[in-house]
């Protein structure tokens, strides 16, 4: 084994090895101990002397005496430790000030930058610091942070925020509970059953995109796009999903649902089983049990007179009941299509995967 790490060479350390074994031996005996060329040993020796390991005593017959390894090899350690912290300093320096030249505007600027391999969680964080209006999401899978800090911080200092959440988002454990924090603190929130990519968009000027790893697990690097024809693209495809996702709010805010015959729960319960989930996942978002869920499901088929869940979405639809919950308590009914597209794109099937 060699100390590389500590900057020896696998000679230099075979010969710190045997020394440190003699304690002490007169040079002149080291080739032939060591079956080394002599030349070879004295530049080993000055290179070991230098780095504290040894030391040479004597004129006539210069003998080298190793030196203790754990105060010898603590120093050096230190050492290294110190050289590979101002390195990284250094390294945290210089991406600092590619981070910031990457987001600067520039008039010649290349419209997408691909880059691999950056440290997402601080880059992301970089990019929300720069927002001093808005902020555009589409939330999915995978994460690599459980929660995003520097948007509270951003809510408060007024920037908005509007997210779409996918269905695997809400599903995931504390999933609810954690975007009703970021509802609490002001972000505007709605969940699809699913998203067509992850991405945020800052100030509409700058837009980031998620790009998979190798097995898809975790991210494996970000695109940036600045201000061009695709950037206006990707807002406009987030305006067309916002428009058709469900808002997620928090318990009695929903007073354009009530005034439709729903109460709060009842417009959760309806908004998750519109995204496409599951009884036992609903059941676990809200913090009650499937039989309830059930219970409150059966008891929206029974006021609206209907025998399946397919129903219930077609009569919730022809009721205003997804309109309502879409628009808020202040916009006019659209006269859209509600109807027409809930069939197509919920799932509202029973669920029978636990009994």
């Amino acid at each position: 084994m060699t100390l590389d790490a500590l900057g020896l060479t696998g000679e230099e350390t075979h010969i710190y090895t045997e020394l440190v074994r003699f304690g002490s031996c007169e040079v002149e005996r080291l080739p032939a101990l060591l079956g080394l060329e002599p030349g070879r040993i004295d530049q080993a020796l000055h290179v070991l002397a230098d780095q504290g390991l040894v030391t040479l005593e004597g004129r006539e017959t210069p003998t080298v005496i190793a030196s203790p390894p754990d105060i010898a090899g603590e120093v050096l350690l230190l050492r290294r430790m110190q050289e590979l912290l101002a390195a990284r300093a250094k390294m945290a320096r210089l991406t600092d000030e590619y981070r910031s030249r990457a987001l600067e505007p520039r008039v010649k600027r290349v419209p997408v930058q691909y880059t691999p391999g950056v440290a997402i969680p601080q880059f992301v964080d970089q990019v929300q610091r720069r927002a001093r209006r808005e902020v555009l999401i589409f939330d999915a899978p995978p994460y690599v942070l459980p929660l995003n800090e520097r948007e509270w911080e951003q809510l408060a200092a007024g920037v908005s925020y509007r997210s779409v959440y996918s269905r695997e988002s809400v599903e995931r454990p504390g999933g609810l509970a954690l975007i009703s924090r970021y509802i609490e603190a002001g972000e505007e929130a709605r969940v699809a059953s699913r998203l067509p990519l992850k991405m945020m968009i800052v100030d509409r000027e700058l837009g980031v995109l998620a790009t998979p790893g190798g097995d898809g697990s975790e991210p494996g690097g970000v695109v940036m796009v600045h201000t061009s024809s695709l950037l206006d693209g990707l807002i406009d495809l987030f305006e067309r999903v916002w428009a058709e996702a469900l808002p997620l709010g928090l318990p009695g805010e929903e007073e354009s649902a009530a005034a439709a015959e729903l109460d709060p729960v009842e417009v959760q319960v309806l908004t998750l089983l519109l995204s496409g989930l599951t009884d036992e996942v609903i059941a676990r978002q809200l913090g009650m049990g499937r039989r309830t869920v059930l219970r409150r499901v059966r008891s929206l088929m029974d006021r609206a007179g209907v025998a399946t869940r397919v129903q219930l979405g077609w009569y919730a639809a022809r009721r205003d009941w997804i309109e309502l919950a879409r628009r808020g308590p202040s916009q006019p009914p659209s006269g859209g299509s509600a109807a027409e597209e809930v069939g197509a794109r919920t799932r509202l099937e029973p669920d029978t995967s636990n009994g």
